[in-house]
């Protein structure tokens, strides 16, 4: 333990970890679905059935008909009345009306009214809370959840294995198999 670790912050840190750590435990398991349960099988459809089936669509239906229908007849008004219109907005009205609002009004009360609060409190309060409190929380989460991965999950399965099916499979193979096949090869 580092002399800098007080009391508190020993207390702090459990309450944070008895708080975080079920939030850290439903994420991880979420993750572990998601990827290998949901993602997967979903990444598989759409490979396979989903986006070629789109891809032929588009490329016989509506690829032409949104060029010839839509493209083409919006592109020749956009370049004939819409551009000249809306750049001629943007220069003369829009970017003035910006210019003072953003450096009169807006910039003045979020630097003094959020951004500068923030920084101190950050600076001041999240930042320690954060280096003192949160990673170590964080690592003592990764190190229960693997904790819980090999006790609960892994190694329960790993003696299942070994006991119902290794063995009966190893004492199959050299009560039965391993016979049938030496006694084939002195024949042959």
């Amino acid at each position: 333990m580092r002399e800098s670790d007080s009391p508190l912050k020993s207390i702090l840190r459990g309450i944070v970890f008895i708080l975080y750590f079920p939030f850290h435990l439903i994420f991880q398991i979420a993750k572990f679905l998601w990827i290998y349960v949901i993602a997967t099988p979903l990444l598989w459809i759409w490979a396979q059935i989903l986006q070629p089936v789109l891809q032929f669509l588009w490329r016989t239906i509506f690829r032409p008909i949104w060029h010839y229908v839509i493209l083409i007849p919006f592109n020749w008004l956009w370049r004939s009345f819409l551009l000249p219109i809306f750049q001629f907005i943007w220069e003369k009205v829009l970017v003035p009306f910006l210019r003072i609002l953003w450096f009169k009004i807006l910039y003045p009360f979020l630097y003094y009214v959020f951004y500068f609060p923030i920084y101190l409190l950050w600076k001041y309060v999240f930042c320690w809370f954060y280096k003192e409190i949160m990673l170590p929380v964080l690592h003592y989460c990764k190190i229960v959840t693997k904790w819980l991965w090999l006790y609960l999950i892994f190694y329960p399965i790993r003696w299942f294995w070994r006991t119902f099916i290794l063995i009966p499979i190893r004492w199959i193979y050299r009560e039965w198999i391993k016979p049938i096949k030496d006694w084939l090869k002195s024949i042959f």
